[in-house]
């Protein structure tokens, strides 16, 4: 049902974008020399949410699970805050700051709702965070919001990276007998799928802020909403994983850009999607290598 809505509604959100405004315009920094509307993550947001809400209709073991408790609810108002910050951000630029401010409320509503990072259980062994978990989770979301943020860079590379990771996520959740969370991801694979039709090169649509925020903010919530659902502890630490090369990118560029006596919020082109380029590789050369590494994690 997300494959389909996604693949009907991008075209729409197309259309959209350009008629309002939202649209990329090529630059200095830019990849693309055409302007290309930036509403994509509108697309998968209502394709997403709208497939799960379908679900509901069916009654299964799977559906039944799907109970909009204080833990969904917080989880979905937090996804509605990083998704409206974000497409208000693609029609008007809004500061870096406020951006960061909106995402840490985002994180604080889920953390309110009961997603927290409280501990680690894996291989026998519980770690436990204490007074570390507020900081942790916030932590937690913010770094995997904005890694799919600096990864949109190359045409299809962030939706495909997370796309695969879902994927991964799906069949470790199954075998973890955490199905609602299988579900979750499985619907957000489909709305990324059919986004990809129009975003890989050359894209005729790109994500967006609404949609990279929207997206890492979800792999993030559902990490941590599995790690409670289920036993399996490495629910937390698969996307940590199938999503290493964005993470460790943006761990490291605040830090290159503080040592280089840049602001740590001013943009650069020195990501790893940026080095691939300069090194020799095409557009399609470089994606479906982080493609490659991305499946490889994720196996």
């Amino acid at each position: 049902v997300s494959l389909i809505l996604s693949l009907s509604l991008t075209p729409v959100s197309k259309r959209a974008g350009i008629r309002f405004g939202a649209i990329d315009l090529p630059g200095e920094r830019k990849l693309h020399d055409t302007p290309i509307p930036r509403t994509g993550g509108a697309a998968i947001f209502l394709s997403f949410v709208v497939a799960l809400a379908a679900s509901t209709l069916f009654q299964t073991k799977v559906s039944d699970l799907f109970v909009l408790d204080k833990q969904l609810m917080s989880f979905f108002a937090g996804a509605a805050i990083c998704f409206g910050i974000g497409l208000l951000d693609d029609f008007r630029s809004v500061g870096p700051k406020k951006k960061l401010l909106c995402q840490l409320a985002a994180a604080s509503m889920a953390y309110w709702g009961g997603l927290r990072i409280q501990e680690f259980a894996a291989l026998g062994v519980t770690i436990h965070f204490g007074t570390l978990s507020y900081p942790l989770t916030l932590f937690w979301f913010v770094l995997f919001i904005n890694a799919v943020n600096l990864m949109d860079g190359l045409d299809g590379l962030a939706a495909g990276v997370v796309f695969f990771t879902s994927v991964a996520m799906v069949f470790i959740a199954a075998i973890g007998n955490s199905f609602l969370i299988a579900a979750f991801f499985a619907a957000l694979a489909g709305s990324i799928l059919g986004f990809l039709r129009y975003n890989l090169h050359p894209a005729k649509i790109f994500l967006g802020d609404g949609g990279s925020y929207f997206l890492g903010y979800v792999v993030a919530g559902l990490s941590i909403l599995g790690a409670f659902k289920s036993p399996v502890g490495f629910l937390l630490l698969v996307p940590l994983v199938a999503l290493g090369v964005p993470l460790f990118d943006t761990i490291l560029s605040p830090l290159r850009r503080f040592l280089k006596g840049k602001k740590i919020f001013s943009p650069d082109q020195d990501h790893v999607h940026h080095r691939l380029l300069r090194m020799g590789f095409t557009t399609q050369t470089a994606v479906f290598l982080v493609y490659a590494i991305t499946f490889c994690l994720c196996v």
